[in-house]
């Protein structure tokens, strides 16, 4: 599934092989149909904090939070004030102490559960530490996508447990008279002469930002009044960029914005951002998330303050790096984005057009009533 989705692009869905989509029926190794199977579609945050309906206690938490998605899991990013100062990053042993979780309610008044698909509660050991007030690209096996929780409470409590603080978290907009750009497909970065050879596609898109209601924002320290966020799917990467794996090395996991194109590795040159002298590089904790296998699912990171628009993006590269933080695949950014199958007959709007359709149709009717030919 994940490879077909690098190799054959939809928006916003995922392209399977026929053979995979009719595998009782049907087996064809040339053509490509799409599903409608939901990606995610953007970044979400949550800024506006306010005390939690009917809490009377005394801490007043503002913050923002940032989510993105990888794969099945959720990814958060946080920075608050006004935390629990009892809060030291292990919590008391009482449900939900010093907990920072998003719940299934769409209002804070109501927000009810902890927010996920899976087996046993993933959010129980999500504990933040209250003299820091912060972290990054803390995955969360949730089961959820970006669309699913999209409008829900996010909620902080105190070292008991007790509610303190909500907000609904908001989803990232494109900016209004922007283009997306697009990674077609992953080559072997120049001069790389490792075994990993990373397939697949991105797309880049200029958002709109999110204003914060607190001088408390993960944002407040690039001076960036322009953002991005990618969405992605690559095969081939490196598996020990496991979910929550100890990074040490610089760009380690990472999947960047570069200053070149692909051709000439002097030309790639470093990451591609324009923020005032000394701030911090937009890029340091973007990276991508892989299983076991090396593939990474539909992923997108959270905005990125760059400060450069999609316009000046265009005709440079994404680069992906491993676990040691060595490049392994770069991708040319184009302003377009061209889909083929095997018959050379384009997909539109993720429909097989024209003959392909045609073609689909008549081999599955062909299988299902002369099974012998096969």
């Amino acid at each position: 599934l994940a490879q077909a989705t690098a190799q054959h692009t939809c928006p916003r869905e995922t392209c399977l092989p026929v053979g995979m989509m009719f595998s009782k029926v049907l087996s064809l190794s040339l053509v490509v149909g799409c599903t409608r199977l939901q990606q995610a579609a953007a970044g979400l945050f949550a800024t506006s904090f306010a005390k939690y309906p009917n809490y009377t206690g005394s801490l007043k938490v503002t913050g923002s939070v940032l989510i993105g998605q990888a794969g099945m899991d959720t990814v958060l990013w946080y920075k608050f004030s006004g935390l629990d100062s009892a809060c030291t990053g292990t919590g008391n042993g009482k449900n939900n102490s010093c907990g920072i979780h998003i719940h299934a309610g769409m209002t804070c008044a109501e927000a009810g559960a902890h927010f996920y698909n899976a087996s046993e509660d993933p959010w129980a050991t999500v504990i933040y530490k209250a003299s820091s007030g912060e972290g990054t690209n803390v995955v969360v096996k949730t089961g959820k996508t970006q669309m699913d929780n999209k409008g829900r409470a996010f909620v902080v409590h105190d070292v008991d447990g007790v509610r303190v603080a909500c907000a609904i978290l908001e989803e990232d907009k494109a900016k209004s008279g922007t283009s997306p750009l697009y990674v077609e497909s992953f080559s072997k970065y120049p001069g790389y002469t490792g075994t990993m050879a990373v397939k697949g596609s991105a797309e880049i898109k200029e958002t709109v930002g999110y204003e914060s209601t607190s001088s408390v924002d993960l944002f407040s320290t690039f001076s960036s009044t322009v953002a991005q966020f990618l969405t992605f799917s690559l095969m081939g990467a490196d598996k020990d960029c496991a979910a929550n794996a100890v990074l040490d090395q610089a760009n380690a996991c990472g999947i960047h914005v570069h200053v070149g194109n692909c051709s000439i590795a002097a030309e790639v040159a470093g990451h591609y951002y324009n923020l005032v002298t000394g701030t911090p590089d937009p890029w340091k904790n973007i990276i991508y998330t892989a299983a076991s296998t090396g593939a990474v699912g539909s992923s997108i990171t959270v905005q990125i303050p760059t400060n450069q628009t999609n316009v000046n993006m265009k005709d440079r590269s994404v680069v992906v790096h491993d676990k040691m933080g060595a490049r392994i695949a770069c991708g040319n950014i184009v302003t377009t984005k061209t889909t083929v199958t095997g018959t050379g007959t384009s997909i539109v709007n993720g429909a097989p057009s024209g003959s392909l359709a045609a073609s689909l149709l008549s081999a599955l009717l062909l299988r299902l009533f002369f099974p012998l030919l096969a």
